[in-house]
């Protein structure tokens, strides 16, 4: 099998997916999206003579149209152009152009491969209000829940669930300043945490009823291949949270009507890969929180190495299909074999290829600032 890794530098989960497929005997393309345009080149020609013909070239990267198998959408990233060849007016239009070229090339480079996830789910499989929506549909329990900006209907929120409400961002949230970097998890929160209307109605938020955890659980949906860990966390709200310490324990099957509506929400969202974060209630209920459709899963099998997940989802890139069927083996591959050259490649490759930039939220004076992705861990 052929199979193409968009990613970005530091990027563990792609790297130690490739390593493991080449060992598996498979062909495994990773390809950096930020190299574009500074380091890598790319093209498409149509013809009435010719038909369509694409070519991409650069570090490690030489592609002269040969079709792929498999698509594993993993982490793309917009091209990243230099700041000081061009005006910051010209900048900005170049940055137009080549993010719209650079979007334009996944719509013909692999038109008949198998595609994790398909590009037309993306933006709707990561739309909250529209995972929840789908989960009411698919039989799953969902909490009561207010996606909203305005003050009024907060506040009749909170009230309604007066000391029981959490709050989410929308989007993952951080300020850098000179002491490091604050991050914003899932949090409890009350009418009292609110800010003035004028600031809570520029800002959108996330607000649910908290449900009682008796436990969490991590599942990761490999077409319909489910891989259950159980979270015994001592973090009081969110599992994330760096102050309470985490271990993932092997979790019993679900209950076939969870488990059912959870593969039923997939359908809905057209996906064939997601990362599902239940909760479970001290009475034995089960809640769905969210569905990543391209979330981080070796660090459950780094929890807990029973926890086998870098194998079976490599089986079903190779297989190219929902359906396929794993069982473990001798020779199926953890992802403690594959750890440190992994980590030695990704230190190794690392200068070869420009890194993705971010926007933190703002530094401690309320001033935008960029930065360099740095490598990430299997949490990352």
């Amino acid at each position: 099998m052929r199979v193409l890794i968009p990613t970005h530098v530091g990027d563990i989960h792609a790297v130690a997916v490739a390593i493991a497929l080449r060992e598996k005997g498979h062909e495994a393309v990773l390809w950096h999206g930020a190299d574009y345009p500074t380091r890598q080149k790319s093209s498409i020609a149509i013809s009435e003579e010719q038909g369509l013909r694409w070519a991409i070239s650069g570090p490690d990267l030489e592609l002269d149209g040969e079709p792929f198998d498999v698509v594993w959408y993993r982490r793309p990233v917009n091209p990243v152009l230099p700041e000081d060849l061009l005006h910051p007016g010209d900048r900005h239009i170049a940055q137009r152009a080549c993010s719209a070229f650079y979007r334009s090339l996944w719509e013909v480079i692999a038109p008949d491969a198998f595609w994790v996830n398909p590009l037309t789910s993306i933006y709707r499989a990561n739309s909250k209000p529209a995972q929840l929506a789908e989960a009411l549909r698919s039989g799953l329990r969902v909490s009561p829940t207010l996606c909203s900006n305005d003050p009024d209907e907060i506040r009749r929120f909170l009230g309604e669930y007066e000391g029981e409400t959490i709050y989410k961002s929308y989007m993952p949230t951080q300020w850098k300043s000179d002491d490091g970097i604050a991050q914003v998890f899932t949090t409890t929160i009350t009418e009292d945490d609110l800010p003035d209307d004028d600031i809570l109605q520029i800002s959108s938020g996330i607000y649910q009823r908290r449900i009682p955890k008796e436990h969490e659980l991590r599942v990761t949906y490999l077409g319909d291949f489910p891989v259950v860990g159980k979270l015994a966390a001592d973090a009081e709200v969110d599992s994330r949270s760096p102050f309470g310490s985490s271990r993932f324990q092997v979790a019993e099957p679900l209950p076939e009507e969870v488990d059912r509506g959870c593969r039923e929400l997939m359908r809905r969202l057209n996906i064939v890969f997601g990362c599902f974060d239940l909760i479970v209630t001290p009475e034995g209920e089960h809640f769905f929180v969210e569905v990543n459709e391209m979330g981080q899963f070796l660090f459950v099998e780094e929890a807990n190495p029973e926890i086998m997940v870098l194998d079976p989802f490599c089986e079903l890139l190779i297989h190219g299909r929902r359906d396929f069927d794993w069982q473990p083996k001798a020779d199926s591959i953890r992802f403690r074999d594959v750890r440190e050259e992994t980590v030695r490649h990704m230190q190794d490759d690392g200068p070869a290829h420009v890194p993705k930039t971010f926007r933190h939220s703002a530094d401690e004076s309320g001033k935008k600032k960029d930065g360099v992705a740095e490598m990430e861990t299997p949490f990352g």
